[in-house]
């Protein structure tokens, strides 16, 4: 299997793949990924906007080396169209493509080239727990599918509901349903921002229904997202027992 894989590479491919997959050249992209991190951060405050030509020079550095070492990985990929489209492939594009794009705005999505931390995690078991992570979802999609119907309905409800009680007292707030959604949202998420609220009897009341009825759409989610990976857990760890038997 392992001939197979790496047929389709010269000796040079091979020499720069094992440099590249080593722990020295990838010690280094991670030191990289996290200096871009933090340059991103620290590009936001206002004290060093006298060296904003600095904090281009470097972003363009990052461009050239990310944008290298992706070119790299390309060409040592045995099968390249696998590596472009691969999860790795896709992150490491993304970690360029907003700096290459001249939108105004755009450039704010250099926070994605972030997201090639989860290259630290390639080879450990954290890989393996997203896995599992997605299969429990897959397994429950059809429950979280209806729960998010039934979300809808309830926010269409509630906005209906909280307009009828706060139309009169608040129209500027609720003087109609869509802007009577935003509240919805709020208050069955439970999160409560505090900037719209209720000042009639009766929009207090409807508003304490629809609160625990938030309670209870937020803990379905958790709790199927549990269950389907306690199965998978215990799944995992018995298969691992009869492999050791065996």
């Amino acid at each position: 299997m392992l001939n197979d894989y790496n047929e389709g590479q010269s000796n040079l491919q091979k020499k720069l793949e094992e440099i590249v997959e080593g722990p020295v050249f990838s010690g280094i992209i991670q030191f990289l990924i996290l200096a871009a991190a933090v340059t991103f951060v620290l590009e936001t405050e206002e004290a060093f906007d006298e060296y904003k030509i600095y904090f281009d020079i470097v972003d363009w550095v990052f461009l050239v080396l990310f944008s290298a070492e992706y070119i790299l990985r390309i060409y040592v990929a045995p099968v390249k169209k696998e590596f472009i489209f691969s999860f790795f492939g896709i992150i490491d594009l993304l970690a360029i493509l907003p700096s290459l794009v001249l939108i105004p705005g755009f450039r704010v999505l250099r926070v994605l080239r972030f997201l090639r931390i989860f290259r630290i995690f390639k080879a450990t078991r954290f890989i393996l727990a997203v896995d599992r992570m997605i299969e429990a979802l897959s397994g429950v999609k059809r429950e979280l599918l209806a729960l998010v119907i039934l979300s809808a309905l309830f926010v269409y409800l509630a906005a209906c509901g909280i307009w009828y009680f706060e139309r009169f007292e608040q129209p500027e707030a609720f003087g109609s349903i869509p802007d009577a959604m935003w509240w919805a949202i709020v208050t069955l998420t439970t999160i409560g921002y505090g900037d719209v609220y209720p000042e009639t009897a009766g929009g207090k009341i409807f508003t304490a229904v629809v609160a625990l009825v938030g309670v209870g759409l937020i803990a379905i989610p958790s709790g199927l997202l549990a269950s389907v990976l306690t199965e998978a857990r215990v799944e995992e760890d018995e298969k691992d027992e009869e492999e050791d038997e065996k």
